[in-house]
């Protein structure tokens, strides 16, 4: 499967990340193309909290369900699409003195239907790697205001 990393300095300690991320309704305010997330599970993150989302990817409009599957706080949190189209993304949180290195490696399937739209496979994967870098950037800016 392709991946798309990233990482950026948020100037802010891991634990205000963290509990910004672990927050999965907030996750539409920073993920790029992200327009719904609905009917969680439970109100406050823990290892098989699960959502319904609907996601934008470049035009192809993707449904389906979300589970937490890893919570270690404040160094790591990770969901996976479970429906829809298959998906892992993990966040991890290192503290750089005051400040916090985020780093997002988000490891996903290629709908063949998307594919077919972009004619070649490492186009869709450029177009991804700036996404992750522009859902980094958004995080930095809701975090640090």
């Amino acid at each position: 499967m392709p991946t798309a990393t990233e990482s950026i300095v948020i100037a802010v300690p891991p634990q205000k990340v963290f509990e910004y991320i672990a927050d999965a309704k907030r996750a539409t305010t920073f993920i790029p193309g992200l327009n719904r997330i609905s009917n969680l599970s439970t109100p406050t993150a823990k290892v098989g909290q699960e959502w319904e989302f609907e996601f934008d990817w470049f035009g192809l409009i993707i449904s389906g369900k979300s589970k937490c599957s890893r919570l270690e706080p404040p160094g790591l949190y990770q969901f996976q699409t479970v429906t829809g189209s298959l998906s892992t993304w993990t966040y991890r949180f290192q503290p750089e003195g005051s400040q916090t290195r985020v780093a997002l490696e988000v490891e996903y399937e290629v709908p063949q239907n998307l594919l077919a739209r972009f004619a070649a496979q490492p186009v869709l994967e450029k177009m991804n790697q700036s996404r992750a870098r522009e859902t980094l950037a958004n995080l930095k800016a809701l975090v640090e205001s």
